[in-house]
């Protein structure tokens, strides 16, 4: 008879509490018998099959991995603690696994003034709007926050409005990859969290970061003997073997199949996934196909953390580390699915979709040092056989063999590859948590997705708030709205997207203004088109409360002017002000109305 055993996990994945139940507990079960032990994790074991449970910070419990191995259920726990709860309120614990800065491995750690020269690469490449001289650079555990310094004249008690609030720091491992962060995050937490990337990374396999535990503890007890080089020789023979290696490499693979499932629509019929990868950046498509519609989706970076730390354990086989990852997965009948997994070692010139800069070329080959690197990467990334060994001493490519997946789906052909979907022109951050990503497609906030053609109106409003101080200066608080929608049904967040940023001069987000040229360029002329057409077939419609027709513009008991008496027409402080022959004071309509941005040249349009 099968036994099921619960375990509750506590931070550092050790067991608090243990029992046997002779059936499958449910997800309620499990989640009262965390709650019991205050963990926030419980696994649930039958024979070596292993389930991770977990709780998040609101409190609610969910499966993590269903079911795999005890390695890779403890990958998983650490990812979960990682992107739900690290560093948390108290900060970063230096004695949790994640709390430790990686080894600087082979390239060792980067100085200072190449952090600044990889970060103004960084800004070139992108066209950021961010000064590239005189940047500043401070050491962290794990790399360096590079950052433009801000001189204020101490002499002037107003000169603080000045500074910018939320400016962009870059954060730069020493493996070269960079990571953009706003300074209003305090630097404590942005260096733990980075560290805590990089830890899950690149952290060694168990057996080998046990036997490197084990080596400084003897180096410290040698060292506190009063007899120094006592133990003579320490030899770390905990590396686990290839065949260990790939079937974690395959184990991990399916998580990341598992996770990406959840990216897409209820009910897709395939996936595919391509991920091409250096050490120091990475480019991620991803496409599922519903009723044989394809519909491109966004990587959260959460499953870009598995896949680095998926290409980190890969390294560690003969074939070296990846160059791209594809994954494709087909749903059968009953729920049942089959993944297939490809890997491409750039024996051919990646496609151009697909192919990185080739400072991150570099910086992988110094990072992972191997044999046989193909010509054409050589010549691409300039890097002339740099910390490579020699071609002729290339093993053949053995990379990790599929597992069986976890279905009963009888094998078919690998569904076909599409083309790499299209990179989004924003990917914003809008409050705390969610992303605003919009591509020339569709815009996505979380849930919620509207395709650029299904959209019906437009808003992007700025305001200020000016904060009257009391023996202190003034503070300003600018707020820049974006909003799009149908009338009637439309996702509401999708109307109502804010960016907030202090300062008496600030510079507008840069994701705010991308949607808003996208929005004069593509929508306004269509919209305007539209609304045209409708007046001149007899229609009408409302702009806030004022209701526009084929005889002018009508605002119940204030304004009912024809086309002809309107004079002119102003936008300003937020408002657009209509002004009507003979009228003194003219009419106003917020431009946090929808389309109100039209009504300039819907009336320049109708009154000519």
């Amino acid at each position: 008879m099968p036994r099921y055993v619960l375990a509750a996990m506590g931070v550092y994945g050790r067991e608090v509490a243990r029992e046997e139940r002779p059936a499958a507990p449910s997800l309620t079960m499990v989640a009262a018998y965390g709650d019991l032990h205050g963990c926030d994790y419980v696994t649930v074991s039958q024979g070596e099959s292993v389930g991770l449970y977990a709780r998040d910070p609101e409190g609610t419990w969910d499966a993590v991995s269903p079911g795999t191995d005890a390695v890779t259920a403890d990958e998983m726990r650490l990812w979960f603690e990682l992107t739900h709860h690290y560093p948390g309120p108290d900060g970063a614990d230096p004695n949790h696994p994640l709390g430790r800065a990686p080894q600087p491995g082979a390239v060792g750690r980067i100085d200072e003034r190449r952090a600044i020269a990889l970060v103004q690469e960084h800004i070139a490449t992108g066209g950021l709007d961010y000064p590239v001289q005189g940047l500043a650079a401070d050491r962290f555990a794990a790399g360096w926050s590079v950052y433009a310094p801000v001189d204020v004249d101490d002499s002037d008690p107003m000169a603080f409005l000045d500074m910018p609030v939320g400016r962009s720091v870059f954060m730069v491992g020493d493996t070269g990859r960079i990571k953009e962060v706003t300074s209003a995050i305090p630097p404590g937490q942005a260096h733990a969290l980075f560290t805590a990337e990089e830890a899950f990374v690149r952290r060694p396999p168990a057996e080998e970061a046990f036997m490197n535990d084990l080596k400084a503890e003897f180096e410290r007890l040698d060292a506190e003997s009063g007899r120094p080089g006592a133990i003579a020789d320490f030899t770390v023979v905990g590396t686990p073997p290839e065949e260990m290696t790939a079937a974690r490499v395959t184990a991990l693979t399916d998580e990341i199949a598992r996770q990406l499932a959840l990216c897409g629509p209820q009910q897709w019929e395939r996936m595919v996934a391509a991920f091409s990868c250096a050490v120091s950046a990475e480019r991620a498509d991803l496409c599922f196909w519903q009723h044989e519609q394809p519909m491109e989706a966004r990587v959260p970076e959460q499953i870009a953390l598995l896949v680095r730390r998926q290409r980190h354990l890969a390294a560690a086989m003969p074939a070296g580390p990846w160059l791209r990852l594809m994954i494709a997965v087909t749903k059968g009948p009953g729920g049942q699915a089959q993944v297939s997994t490809q890997y491409d070692y750039g024996d051919e010139r990646l496609p151009e979709g697909q192919l990185l800069a080739p400072t991150h070329y570099r910086n992988d080959l110094a990072a992972y040092p191997r044999a046989g690197v193909p010509a054409w990467l050589q010549t691409y990334a300039g890097a002339n056989g740099r910390r490579t060994a020699s071609p002729s001493t290339a093993p053949p490519r053995t990379a990790p063999p599929r597992s069986a997946p976890p279905c009963t789906a009888p094998p078919r052909s690998d569904p076909p590859r599409p083309e790499a979907p299209e990179r989004p022109f924003v990917d914003s951050l809008v409050g705390w948590t969610t992303h605003v990503v919009a591509d020339s497609r569709r815009i996505t906030y979380g849930r919620d997705s509207l395709a650029w053609e299904e959209i019906e109106w437009v808003r992007y409003p700025v305001s200020r708030t000016k904060h009257l101080g009391f023996l202190i200066p003034s503070t300003y608080t600018n707020t820049y709205t974006y909003g799009v929608g149908r009338y009637g049904d439309s996702p509401a967040s999708l109307g109502n997207l804010t960016w907030s940023k202090g300062g008496k001069r600030a510079e507008a987000p840069e994701g705010w203004l991308a949607l808003v040229e996208f929005a004069q360029r593509v929508l306004e002329p269509r919209l305007l088109a539209e609304r045209l057409d409708l007046i001149r077939r007899g229609g009408s419609f409302t702009i806030g409360e004022m209701r526009v027709h084929r005889d002018g513009l009508t605002l119940r008991g204030v304004m009912d002017a024809a086309w002809g008496s309107l004079a002119d027409i102003e936008v300003a402080n937020g408002l657009v002000s209509i002004h009507e022959r003979g009228r003194q004071q003219p009419v106003r309509v917020s431009l946090g109305s929808a389309n109100a941005v039209l009504l300039p040249r819907i009336v320049a349009a109708m009154a000519g």
